[in-house]
């Protein structure tokens, strides 16, 4: 009753809706005041400095991930976009790639005792990919690291065990600035065993060591035909930054270098996994301008990251923060 409400929506919703959700603050809860913004509008005003107003807002959500271009603070909603995946297929994803980590599924689901059904097991790796993102043991990779980490063949964790390295791997570390005054030798051996990228995550009661494939959780967003292995991918889906220059490409030809100057990826999974936008801004180079290509006054020759800053030092330490609205 004594504090006006500033409510953050999705697009969507209709003009009935909007006036029944006005209806429902003034009447049930007596709110001072009430105002109404659709989400990617208040997602970009919380970025953006100076009276640079115009971007493109990717928000990644548990299901879908929305594209949506802004000009001069407005959106521009014939440019809008919507991709049937997000943090959920990315989890999934994760839990296919664990099942060929023997060291993780020999510990979790062991041939002796309890029989575990398919769908418990999806159930279980599931869980522990959301474990793994949220505890920010997730890099994101560049193009073509997902090749090396596969040609590596670093993903059967049994093999370090046996061999008995857990140890020595998981502690690099920590060892790393200590071996400044290593030897030659020692210092090989320490890159060599800082290369294999082993941790521990301590999980329903077990100490798993998990290894690069880990650093995979986001290829689905960027070539969601990996999606095919799980059952979850439709002809309609498009690479994100496929989807994201295919919606600037749908702003006015004189406002498109101004939208790329604000780049903006948000959504929870930017709270636990660094440099989104960053990934994502090196797969958009084909839609700029390169050195070999003809000038001119409306084509882009950049594109500008922007990010949501740290504005209170209570809130940089914490992991969580507020979450993502319910879609309807």
């Amino acid at each position: 009753m004594e504090s006006p409400v500033l409510l953050s929506i999705q697009p969507e919703l209709s003009r009935d809706e909007h006036e029944h959700l006005c209806q429902l603050f003034f009447e049930r809860f007596n709110v001072a005041g009430f105002a109404i913004v659709q989400r990617p509008i208040a997602q970009f005003y919380a970025a953006i400095t100076g009276n640079d107003l115009s971007g493109v807002v990717v928000d990644i959500g548990q299901d879908y991930t929305d594209i949506t271009p802004i000009v001069d603070g407005f959106m521009a909603p014939r440019a809008r976009d919507t991709q049937s995946y997000g943090i959920r297929h990315c989890e999934r994803y994760l839990a296919y790639l664990l099942r060929s980590n023997q060291g993780v599924m020999n510990t979790l689901f062991p041939t002796s005792g309890e029989t575990f059904t398919p769908d418990a097991q999806e159930t279980t790796l599931v869980n522990l990919a959301r474990t793994i993102w949220e505890q920010g043991l997730v890099k994101v990779l560049a193009e073509g690291e997902a090749a090396d980490i596969e040609e590596e063949g670093v993903t059967d964790i049994a093999a370090v065990l046996v061999a008995g390295k857990e140890k020595a791997v998981i502690e690099s570390g920590m060892k790393k600035r200590q071996n400044a005054k290593a030897t030659a030798a020692e210092q090989a051996r320490a890159r060599e065993i800082e290369a294999l990228d082993l941790i521990t995550v301590d999980f329903q009661g077990h100490s798993l060591t998990l290894g690069k494939e880990r650093h995979r959780f986001c290829e689905p967003l960027f070539d969601p035909t990996l999606l095919m292995n799980i059952g979850a991918y439709d002809d309609g889906m498009m690479p994100l930054a496929a989807a994201v220059g295919h919606s600037v490409s749908k702003v006015d030809v004189d406002n498109r270098q101004y939208v790329w100057q604000g780049l903006l990826v948000t959504g929870d999974i930017t709270n636990h996994i660094k440099g989104m936008g960053q990934a994502l801004q090196a797969r958009l180079s084909p839609f700029i301008l390169s050195a070999a290509d003809q000038a001119n006054e409306v084509q882009p020759r950049s594109i500008r990251v922007i990010r949501v800053p740290d504005y209170f030092a209570e809130y940089r330490d914490k992991g969580r923060r507020s979450r993502l609205l319910p879609r309807y």
